[in-house]
């Protein structure tokens, strides 16, 4: 029926009071069936949490019979509980899934049934109401697994078999007192639209019919109405309304058109870079992940998007230690080393990460990106290898050198044993020589093995205080023949850092000994460690002594091997303790003036683990 101008005002009244009519028997359909609906699940509800509780009840006072299988017992309890109102049976089976107790049925003690409201009872592990049929008739079957404090095991299964006679009839009476309220409510609706239909003139006919076409989405359409009442001016507003509405509505469409387009754009730049990038919210839930961090991560969308970091990655993941961190400190970290397990081994990557903030500056998430550098490393590896083997002309050169004089001592004695192998005091002399003078060399060999020499022993967490500390409690014995007194500044509470602690251990003792032996007269010796959080996670080891310092040749070539000061030793300590250092990605920088003392500042990389 179409909304046209008619010529006789009542017809547009009695389709009005029609319409009005449909209107309100709709609504009042509408508010029936979800009265009736809530009604009917209130009453469900209701039954359910009395079945529960009734179940809940027998659960907590058969548990003891349960433990002790005292079936006289709980088949006295089943039968108590059973004379209850709407109760059609009681069941309660044993840790075994036989029955303990059936009510009304002593002769099933002992079996095991097998129908599938029973197998699927007996298999929960927690509360679980089905619905089901007992003699033809329809029932709640609830029910509620026994456990102890002790133990997470399950001990029985309580069971209880509600009937749905009297909910049916509930709902019943609840229909037909709605049915006749929605009557009476439906004649009083259309006894009110008559007398306001009669209220409205012809031109709301109008209005009705711009309305409808701006419901489907016409917004072209005005209104002309000239009555000078309330609907001119109904007409005005709503003209002015559909015009407002056309204006939002061709902005709407623009920034979709224009979000859609940039989406599209940002898409394409997350899949083509070469980074792997992830996205958190405060939450720690996955947002974004772009392809290259799937490849890297070896997981999908499924796997990622929408999970915790916990959840996708484990709790002991570098990326969901490291985001977590940024999260937690609201501070981002930069070029951060960590290391995963991959496809064909360990892989090696340098991580960024960054806050998240919305408009107004409040943090929303987090984001990190990181880049896969494992060929970059074995490449750095093979340069310092290979450094490594073009300076080992020069150190064969040293070497050379610091075995010639054992060599001579022990082929001078070799020489004159067979001459003076009766005398005494010559056997003693070669006794005490020749084993020094080959022990000399070999550990002139082992040092210079393990300048050479790749990392092998796997790296551990280590705490640099304590490392500190054992090395201090070694020389301490020596520092105080010497007058040297100890200051120790080590910062409580810094990040562990992962490395070989022997080779550390080793490191830090070369510094203590070579500012040991700066100080002969005695001095004080400083040793500070702090974490620095600049660029990226790093701990800064001080070592400064009040010695007579190096002059600036001695300076440039400290860490050269075979390069020394010194009466004794062969120069390989401080080659050896920078080579350690750098094993660690770490860095070791000296700043010495003659007869000022000397300063060492070691700094190692924090790893997340």
């Amino acid at each position: 029926m179409s909304f046209k101008k008619v010529s006789k005002p009542i017809r547009l009244q009695t389709r009005l009071i029609f319409y009005s009519t449909l209107i309100i028997l709709f609504l009042m359909v509408v508010v029936i069936i979800l009265v009736e609906n809530r009604q009917s699940e209130t009453i469900q509800e209701e039954l359910q949490r009395r079945g529960m509780a009734i179940a809940r009840n027998l659960a907590g006072v058969s548990t003891n019979a349960l433990l002790t299988y005292n079936y006289i017992v709980l088949e006295q309890n089943a039968e108590k509980v059973a004379l209850e109102e709407d109760i059609v049976y009681v069941i309660i089976h044993d840790k075994e899934r036989r029955v303990a107790a059936y009510s009304g049925h002593s002769e099933k003690q002992g079996m095991i049934l097998t129908d599938e409201v029973s197998q699927k009872a007996l298999e929960t592990r927690g509360p679980l109401i089905q619905l089901a049929f007992h003699k033809g008739k329809r029932i709640l079957d609830i029910s509620i697994p026994v456990y102890i404090k002790e133990s997470k095991e399950k001990w029985g299964t309580i069971r209880i078999g509600l009937s749905l006679s009297r909910m049916v009839e509930q709902i019943l009476k609840t229909r037909i007192n709605l049915f006749i309220m929605g009557f009476f409510a439906i004649v009083a609706g259309i006894l009110g639209s008559i007398f306001f239909v009669r209220r409205i003139t012809r031109p709301i006919s109008k209005l009705v019919e711009t309305t409808i076409s701006a419901a489907h989405g016409d917004l072209e359409h005005t209104i002309d109405i000239r009555t000078g009442d309330e609907i001119e001016e109904l007409g005005k507003n709503f003209n002015h309304m559909i015009k407002e509405l056309r204006i939002h509505r061709n902005q709407l469409e623009e920034r979709l058109s224009e979000i859609t387009s940039l989406k599209a754009y940002t898409d394409n730049i997350l899949s083509s870079m070469t980074n792997g990038l992830i996205t958190i919210d405060m939450e720690g839930r996955i947002v974004t992940v772009n392809e290259m961090a799937k490849r890297i991560l070896i997981k999908d969308n499924q796997q990622l998007i929408g999970k915790s970091l916990s959840e996708a990655l484990g709790l002991k993941h570098p990326i969901h230690n490291i985001m977590n961190l940024t999260l937690s400190q609201r501070k981002a970290i930069s070029h951060s080393e960590i290391e995963l397990e991959g496809k064909d081994g360990s892989l090696c990557l340098i991580a960024s990460t960054a806050l998240i903030t919305d408009g107004r500056g409040e943090t929303i998430g987090a984001l990190m990106i990181f880049q896969d550098i494992t060929e970059l490393k074995d490449l750095e590896e093979k340069l310092r290898q290979a450094d490594r083997l073009a300076a080992l002309g020069t150190l064969s050169a040293g070497l050379a050198h610091e075995i010639k004089n054992p060599l001579s001592a022990i082929k001078t004695f070799v020489q004159l044993l067979p001459k003076k192998i009766e005398s005494p005091s010559f056997m003693e002399k070669f006794n005490i020589t020749v084993p020094r003078e080959i022990e000399r060399i070999n550990q002139l060999v082992e040092d210079l093995l393990e300048l050479t020499r790749t990392r092998k022993r796997p790296f551990v967490k280590i705490d640099v205080n304590h490392l500190i500390s054992q090395v201090i409690e070694l020389h301490g014995e020596e520092m105080k023949k010497r007058d040297i007194i100890f200051e120790g500044h080590l910062e409580k509470n810094i990040p562990s850092i992962s490395g070989d602690s022997d080779g550390l251990y080793r490191a830090f003792s070369n510094l203590v000994i070579n500012s040991i032996q700066a100080m002969p007269n005695g001095g004080v010796l400083s040793i500070s460690s702090n974490f620095e959080n600049k660029d990226s996670p790093t701990i800064k080891i001080t070592f400064v002594d009040t010695g007579i310092g190096m002059d600036e040749e001695t300076l440039k070539n400290l860490f050269n091997p075979f390069f020394t000061t010194k009466d004794k030793g062969v120069g390989l300590g401080m080659a050896l303790t920078r080579k350690i250092v750098e094993n660690h990605k770490g860095t070791i920088e000296a700043i010495s003036k003659k007869d000022m003392g000397t300063t060492f500042i070691l700094k190692l990389p924090v790893v997340i683990f």
